[in-house]
């Protein structure tokens, strides 16, 4: 033992940047107890109440100009998979083949009702009017909502922390 350890006084601090080999104990000072973390106290998340006062129209022409974007993409995707399956089917040959037998006198082959060109330039046609109501009514109803707010107040909401 050394002098140091007979006398009661603490042992020397290790040198600044030196590492303590694992496993063993931190320093402490003479008449110190090891540290413990103290465990911080459950307490309820905070809540905050907010109202929702204005939209901006220009966000919201973008934003939903960018959705309905997307959905009209949906929309093709959608419309081609239903093609396909009720071609696989033989819907398309039944309806055309009634067409035919309804439209022609039988002496003469009209042409089909329904191709795939003529379907997907309808479904074409369709999606790009939505994408125009869509993006013109969402940007309306920012306009409405910025109306109905500045007379009633907005919409008030309460948001909290996780748990």
């Amino acid at each position: 033992m050394t002098a140091a350890r007979q006398t009661g006084s603490p042992a020397p601090a290790a040198p600044a940047g030196a590492q303590l080999p694992q496993g063993a104990p931190a320093p402490t000072t003479a008449g110190s107890a090891p540290r413990r973390r103290a465990r911080p106290t459950k307490r309820p998340p905070r809540l905050a109440s907010l109202q929702l006062k204005r939209i901006d129209p220009w966000t919201v022409l973008k934003i939903s100009l960018v959705v309905s974007i997307v959905m009209f993409f949906v929309w093709m995707i959608a419309v081609g998979i239903l093609y396909l399956v009720l071609n696989g089917m033989n819907v398309w040959t039944q309806v055309n083949e009634t067409y035919q037998t309804l439209s022609t006198s039988g002496a003469s082959e009209g042409a089909a009702l329904i191709t795939p060109t003529r379907v997907f330039i309808v479904a074409g046609v369709v999606g790009a009017i939505n994408i125009v109501l869509f993006t013109l009514l969402a940007t309306v109803a920012a306009f409405v909502y910025n109306a109905a707010a500045g007379m009633a107040g907005g919409v008030e909401l309460t948001l909290s922390e996780r748990d």
